[in-house]
């Protein structure tokens, strides 16, 4: 069986009682030999966020359930992968795309028992919640920002700013439109399209990894269909 262990700890945040990288290991070992199973390898992040999935051995961790290569994943606690519900989320979905049996150790969750199960639905419910909240506070912000004069938000996929106008990357846009077409031609899922892209080695904004949250946003979003249309040209901002 192939068993994996994930720790982390946030460089820029005071270490949490008893959750320094050893302890998280050690609690996942002793677990392990308990019930009489090895633990393949453990990969462990120190890094200054806790709120992203870019972490380099995360990246690597996610690689291999991409490649059905992780059978178990064990975490000493829940928030020792992110400390954002909305990508909790983006992960309990990826595991269960791939059948990942997922055992957080502090809250006795495990997703194969129905108490684990419960409890993962708790958490969609939760990041469902979230996300109907966003539109609210982004709007608060937009609005913020622009009392005081300030630029709103990154450019989107596909877009850079100049002179406070949205003008197209070419490279990027033509990405955007394979996700479209997968999406609207061939009916792929967002994980098969995040897979896909990722396997292709084309890179969200930033050189990021590709996720199904990003490439919804891209499949409804009407400003990559009038791209798509004309090809060209500067959106005012």
């Amino acid at each position: 069986m192939s068993i994996y262990g994930y720790i982390r700890l946030n460089s820029h945040r005071p270490t949490p009682k008893d959750l320094g990288l050893r302890e998280q290991a050690r609690v996942i070992r002793t677990w392990s030999e308990e019930q009489g199973l090895e633990v393949r390898k453990i990969f462990r992040d120190t890094e200054s966020s806790s709120a992203s999935l870019e972490l380099p051995n995360l990246k690597k961790l996610i690689s291999l359930i991409e490649e059905g290569k992780v059978r178990v994943l064990v975490v000493a606690r829940l928030d020792r992968f992110t400390r954002t519900i909305r990508l909790h989320q983006q992960l309990l979905n990826l595991f269960a795309e791939h059948k990942i049996r997922f055992i957080s150790l502090a809250e006795g969750l495990d997703s194969k028992t129905k108490s684990g199960k419960k409890v993962l639905e708790a958490i969609a419910i939760m990041a469902l919640w979230d996300a109907k909240l966003i539109p609210d506070r982004t709007r608060d912000m937009i609005v913020r920002k622009r009392e005081l004069g300030e630029r709103v938000g990154h450019a989107p996929f596909g877009y850079t700013y100049q002179k406070k106008r949205l003008t197209p990357l070419t490279k990027e846009l033509s990405i955007a439109e394979i996700i479209r077409e997968k999406r609207e031609l061939e009916n792929f899922s967002y994980h098969k399209i995040a897979k896909f892209l990722n396997s292709q080695r084309l890179r969200a904004k930033r050189g990021g990894r590709w996720y199904a949250e990003t490439i919804k946003c891209i499949c409804e979003n009407p400003l990559y269909e009038r791209s798509s249309s004309s090809g060209k040209g500067t959106v005012s901002r």
